[in-house]
């Protein structure tokens, strides 16, 4: 069998270990001890009757002796271990505690398992020990801290998570300010009071060791199976179990329980051994719960399977000082159970070492029948999983509707796309449809009409100014169009982003994206992340806008030398140039500010002259106002173009994705079917 093992073990790993197993049984037998296990509530009981049975001269070389502490909830503070004579399993000490951290992109959560001894950093930086992806981008990065907590007694048994971020840290949907102590299932999201695609959630859970005693606080402590269990597996792994008792208290269900699995188990020998040291001092006590024990065992019909011991052991307790001889009757009893073991050993240790080779063989001949199981098993469900496809079809009818739906996945991409477009364009030319009250041209010159003249003289000059009621005191003509334009705009480009992502083309973006996740749905098996499926919603709108606005310069002015008449004009921008009279042209500044020379105001009449500079100046404004909203609409839809023009591309980079993973997915169903009924064959050979 090992020789099989071992040349089948490259194959499936379970016969490599049966393999391994089946050595270092082989290994045991030919030493020839016999494996007994030393078990107790309380380490002090089990250091003693580990120290009673090697200062035997006989019995180290016979048997292989173990010690292990059993949990439960009275032990460890009777008599303080100062040394260790033996090696000793300590299975008592719990390790509870995981943060899972859940990846939109991963099928299973990541388990971090938290220490003692010291913070454990959360956050995108390289640096954390729990590392969010970047994508999670509301986290922070170096978001918060993970500190174990000092109880009472200065053991660590609770943690607290501190916040050291921006965007803050959620516990059950709650922010937090500073530290909070955690309790298990709290649910940790990163920047934001629930999960999203950029809030990283987090899950505060307790994995109980089996030598835990008791789920703390608050925790699904009710669960139907002994926490236990596999301890109990693990210390029945012996040819002779040795229970030690403290009769000071009742005996626990956790011993009850260990005896009785010792028994199911069919271990050659079942021993209990109950220290008396106290029945001197607490009698009554002591043999009532002696007494309680004996009748639970006769009502389990245990007395004739257990081997009970009364033994004084506090010769034995751990202890500094050298042992001092043993009173007369503790030696009689040392030796009568001393003897006991060794007339065991040497009159039925072939019995005992063939008993546990046939068991450990029975229980390894079990997993390799278990393991070919699992490979038929497996072998059936990767058939089945062929078969599982639609009525009607086979894998070439399959492949032939994979290719049908690829062609009409590109076919509703370009009509979609060609009608978002068309929408956004129709939108745009509304926005800049001089005709339409709701359009900005007609906002601008509705303002220009609405603008009022202001003369002031001084002397020989007149002055002549443009003003609104609208307009505040610290704006100008230039910065309450500038607002005007940039506000209508801003608010426009926001409000078409949204309709691009997800209302033109019958849905938008998004739908493009979501409509092509599902037309693959009738693949079955196929795992196609619906993340990966959709489109981005953020248009950054002010960026675009930095680049559409134009200064122009402070002054300009413009001299007549024909007429010997100055005209000086002063503004932040050129806003048209207008005529004057006697085929003059005038340059004109944003905030309309003219100066009128003696001479001209003499040669016409000075209101008709103001009515005439007046108008010119409001069309001047609003030619130009107007153009200026048409330019930065343009700039605002090719930005928004672009952005389109990007999805297409990520769309085109995930149908070519999408097309890899179905490509890989047929030529393993392929693969997998020629191989499942060829290992099928096989099996039934």
């Amino acid at each position: 069998m090992h020789k099989f093992l071992t040349a089948t073990g490259s194959e499936d790993p379970t016969f490599k270990t049966v393999a391994g197993k089946l050595s270092s049984l082989s290994a045991t037998l030919k030493a020839g001890q016999i494996k007994f296990q030393i078990v107790s509530q309380s380490p002090p009981l089990a250091y003693a009757v580990a120290k009673l049975v090697e200062s035997s001269a006989t019995l180290p070389a016979l048997y292989q002796f173990q010690t292990t502490t059993l949990p439960g909830q009275s032990q460890r503070t009777e008599i303080p271990i100062k040394a260790v004579e033996y090696a000793r399993t300590e299975l008592a000490a719990p390790e509870p505690v995981l943060l899972q951290f859940t990846d939109r992109d991963r099928e299973k959560p990541i388990s971090h398992r938290l220490s003692k001894n010291g913070k454990l950093l959360i956050g995108r930086r390289p640096g954390c020990q729990i590392q969010i992806p970047q994508q999670y981008s509301f986290a922070s990065g170096h978001h918060a801290e993970i500190v174990p907590v000092p109880g009472a007694d200065n053991s660590f048994g609770n943690w607290q998570i501190c916040d050291t971020s921006t965007n803050g840290t959620y516990i059950n949907g709650q922010k937090i300010s500073g530290c909070q102590t955690l309790h298990p299932d709290d649910r940790i999201t990163l920047g934001y009071p629930e999960p999203t695609d950029r809030s990283a959630e987090l899950i505060f859970k307790f994995e109980y060791n089996i030598a835990s005693p008791q789920p703390p606080h608050g925790s699904a402590g009710n669960q139907t199976s002994d926490p236990n269990e596999s301890l109990y597996k693990e210390l029945i792994d012996c040819d002779i179990l040795c229970l030690v008792i403290n009769p000071t208290v009742p005996v626990s269900d956790t011993e009850k329980r260990l005896i009785s699995r010792a028994n199911q188990g069919r271990l050659f020998k079942t021993i209990a051994i109950v220290d008396v040291s106290a029945i001197a001092r607490e009698p009554e006590r002591v043999n009532h719960n002696i007494d309680a024990f004996k009748q639970w065992l006769k009502s389990q019909n245990l007395q004739g399977t257990v081997a009970l011991q009364l033994i004084p052991l506090h010769p034995f307790y751990p202890s500094p000082e050298p042992m001092t001889e043993l009173a007369p009757n503790v030696q009689q009893e040392c030796d009568r159970f001393r003897q006991f073991l060794e007339q065991l050993a040497i009159g039925q240790r072939e019995e005992i070492l063939m008993q546990r080779f046939s068991k450990k063989i029975k229980e390894q001949i079990a997993i390799i029948e278990q393991a070919y199981g699992e490979k038929e098993a497996n072998l059936k469900t990767r058939i089945a999983k062929s078969i599982a496809l639609p009525p009607g079809t086979d894998l070439d009818e399959l492949d032939r509707q994979i290719r049908k739906t690829f062609k009409q996945v590109a076919e509703n991409k370009e009509k979609s796309f060609r009608e978002i477009r068309l929408e956004l364009n129709k939108s745009k030319s509304e926005l800049v449809d001089g005709f339409s009250k709701e359009s900005l041209l007609y906002k601008i010159k509705q303002f220009t009409d609405e603008l009022q003249a202001v003369v002031t003289k001084e002397k020989d000059q007149v002055s002549l100014c443009l003003n609104s009621e609208k307009m505040s005191k610290s704006h100008t003509i230039y910065t309450h169009m500038n607002r005007l334009c940039y506000g209508d705009m801003s608010q426009w480009a926001k409000d078409e982003w949204q309709r691009v992502f997800g209302t033109y083309g019958d849905g938008g973006l998004q739908a493009i994206f979501q409509r092509t996740h599902a037309a693959f749905d009738f693949i079955p098996g196929l795992d196609l992340p619906s993340a990966s499926f959709a489109a981005n919603p953020e248009f950054d709108v002010y960026k675009c806008l930095q680049y559409s606005f134009v200064e122009f310069d402070n002054q300009v002015s413009f001299q007549d030398t024909a007429s010997g008449n100055n005209l000086m004009l002063w503004g932040s921008a050129v806003m048209g140039i207008v005529g004057l009279a006697m085929g003059q042209p005038i340059l004109l500044m944003t905030p309309g500010m003219g100066v009128l020379g003696k001479q001209v105001a003499q040669q016409q009449s000075e209101t008709a002259k103001i009515e005439q500079i007046t108008e010119n100046l409001r069309k001047g404004l609003c030619q130009h106002y107007q153009s200026f909203a048409k330019s930065i609409a343009d700039k605002l839809s090719q930005q928004i173009n672009l952005a389109i023009e990007a999805e297409k591309r990520r769309f085109k980079t995930l149908m070519k994705t999408t097309s890899d993973k179905v490509c890989a997915y047929m030529n393993d169903m392929k693969k997998g079917l020629d191989y499942a009924e060829k290992q099928h064959k096989q099996l039934q050979q």
